[in-house]
């Protein structure tokens, strides 16, 4: 008996997490990009540099027991990041095109997503679209001005690490170039 409870538990407990919605996010201050509040269901998180002027590497937290690291794999090749999540899930994103910093995919080694802009080269929307795992649109809510993000979460099954880690690629491409 205290076995089928625990096993419900987790079960309850695993959904829950699961089924995180990201509804959007914006940069603290207004000409800085190193400190954003990401908002997921009624929820406030956070996604900022670890260190004062260096975009290689990246903490969030979307609520106290969901938080990661976003890192630069290689120093110097912002082709490889590496998210590792606080149930140590380990996404890798590489470009889906040598030299081409537009398109990306995301793999846990159990999944892989593809995450690109809307638009060719217009960097202000992007989109990922699996028959499998349902959709993530993200898009800036005035053109242009990177500094507020909304975020149209129709995503199924796909962990929130994952998610923060598409997000995060779109958000670095649009904020770098």
């Amino acid at each position: 008996m205290r076995f089928l409870f625990s096993f419900f538990l987790l079960i309850s407990v695993s959904s829950t997490l699961m089924a995180q919605q990201f509804l959007g996010l914006g940069s603290v201050w207004s000409d800085d990009f190193e400190e954003w509040k990401v908002y997921v269901d009624s929820l406030e998180g956070e996604l900022r540099t670890t260190w004062r002027g260096d975009f290689t590497e990246w903490k969030y937290e979307l609520s106290g027991e969901l938080y990661g690291t976003i890192r630069m794999k290689w120093k110097g090749d912002p082709s490889q990041w590496e998210i590792r999540g606080s149930n140590g899930e380990l996404i890798s994103a590489r470009p889906i095109w040598p030299n081409n910093l537009r398109e990306w995919r995301l793999t846990d080694n159990s999944m892989s997503l593809e995450i690109k802009p809307r638009w060719g080269n217009q960097m202000n929307e992007w989109l990922m679209n699996s028959r499998q795992y349902g959709s993530l649109y993200f898009y800036q809510d005035w053109e242009n001005d990177p500094r507020e993000w909304t975020v149209e979460d129709e995503c199924v099954d796909v962990s929130p690490h994952m998610k923060m880690g598409m997000i995060f690629m779109a958000l670095l491409q649009t904020i770098t170039q």
